[in-house]
């Protein structure tokens, strides 16, 4: 008991899927003892080659070891390796055709372990995976005439519908996550709006207001400065009094690629090792905010004949990497601080702080008349390029 709650308990907080495979781990794990038994007390005494059958119950435990752990990682739950489970299974169904007389093993030497792979795959790619995992695999268990059983046809059955029942579960459970975390986001932003409300009544609009009342003893500047100040009080107030949350984040994906390159010009040159990087609107979002925040920068202290030139690569599928640079004037790590001191903090929020939101990281490299250099690392979800490569 003890293995099985460390089992399934030993899911980053983050890994809401993760957790639902750990029991479909647990249960394909004493469906493989259990094959592993028959084939050593029942089949191997039947068969003309115990010896095959026994290294085909050591291949067996050996991959289930050796797949459940790599699983357990996020990064490593990657197509070859579904596609790998599943050669693996049915190379060790087909096996029985060669080892075992008709009879010998009703279920084959895979018994009813073979129908973890399409749970597997159920649980982490989409439902049509899962679906031709336990096709292929039951269509291997009735592909050999003479070892047709009814208890073939049976497990067959039984593992299409176990595989399509979890598939439903696991998409009915994907859109419950989304649909919370959505209304997690809503919450949280009209937290956010309402903070930022209290502390724009009591800075903001006090000084309008002030502004509003003192600015006609100025003379016509004074009333000038009244109006505008009447102004923007009421579209503040207008804001402040909007309770409306829309929607705070897209799940359309978008290719990041094409919507960095439209910030090509004379000036600016935008080169890619990848052709396409599939993700969020939100993300897209954040990151074109992050390159407009270094352009302005540029074109404000690199000088008026700088060059800059943008490189989007993707050596991992999990991360993007995003270079900028020019070679205008440069700066010193006295003058970015000094910058910060005197309250111009684009660096620190505008570029570093939303690589940090987004989980990434943000590096400047520069000093005087050497130009700078921005390096932008994000991560992204794996699964949108295979998504995209799927499409392709």
């Amino acid at each position: 008991m003890h293995w099985l709650r460390s089992t399934l308990g030993s899911r980053p907080s983050g890994d809401a899927f993760g957790r639902v495979y750990g029991v479909c781990e647990v249960a394909r794990s004493l469906l493989g003892l259990h094959a592993i038994a028959v084939n050593v007390f029942i089949v191997a005494p039947r068969s003309t080659h115990p010896g095959i059958v026994w290294a085909a119950s050591a291949v067996l435990a050996f991959w289930q070891i050796y797949v459940s752990l790599q699983m357990r990682k996020p990064a490593r739950r990657t197509k070859p390796l579904f596609m790998a489970d599943l050669a693996v299974t049915v190379a060790i169904i087909l096996l029985t055709v060669a080892v075992v007389p008709p009879g010998g093993a009703p279920l084959s030497l895979a018994g009813y372990w073979a129908g973890g792979c399409g749970a597997y795959a159920a649980v982490f790619l989409p439902y049509r995976w899962g679906v031709s995992f336990a096709l292929t695999t039951s269509a291997a268990l009735l592909v050999a005439p003479q070892h047709f059983a009814m208890e073939r046809v049976g497990a067959a059955f039984v593992t299409i519908l176990f595989t399509v029942c979890l598939t439903m579960l696991v998409t009915q459970f994907r859109t419950a996550l989304e649909e919370q975390e959505q209304v997690r986001l809503r919450s949280a932003a009209l937290a956010e709006r309402e903070r930022l409300s209290r502390i724009v009544h009591d800075g903001a609009l006090q000084v309008l207001a002030l502004v509003e009342r003192e600015g006609p003893s100025l003379g016509p500047r004074g009333v000038r400065l009244a109006a505008l100040a009447r102004e923007s009080e009421a579209q503040l107030r207008i804001h402040l009094q909007d309770r409306e949350v829309g929607d705070v984040e897209s799940t359309e994906l978008l290719n990041m690629v094409s919507a960095l390159e439209k910030y090509g010009s004379a000036r600016v040159t935008v080169s890619t090792m990848a052709s396409h990087v599939m993700a969020s609107q939100s993300l897209v979002d954040e990151v074109e905010s992050t390159l407009v925040e270094i352009l302005k920068n540029v074109e404000k202290h690199a000088g008026a004949d700088a060059q800059v030139w943008i490189l989007v690569d993707q050596e991992r599928d999990d991360e993007v990497i995003l270079w900028v640079r020019d070679n205008g004037v440069g700066m010193s790590a006295a003058q970015v601080q000094e910058a910060a001191d005197n309250g111009r903090f684009g660096i620190r929020d505008s570029i570093v702080g939303r690589m940090n939101d987004l989980g990434g990281s943000a590096i400047l490299k520069s000093s005087p008349g050497a130009g700078a250099e921005w390096e932008l690392r994000f991560p992204i979800e794996a699964e949108h390029q295979e998504e995209s490569d799927d499409g392709a």
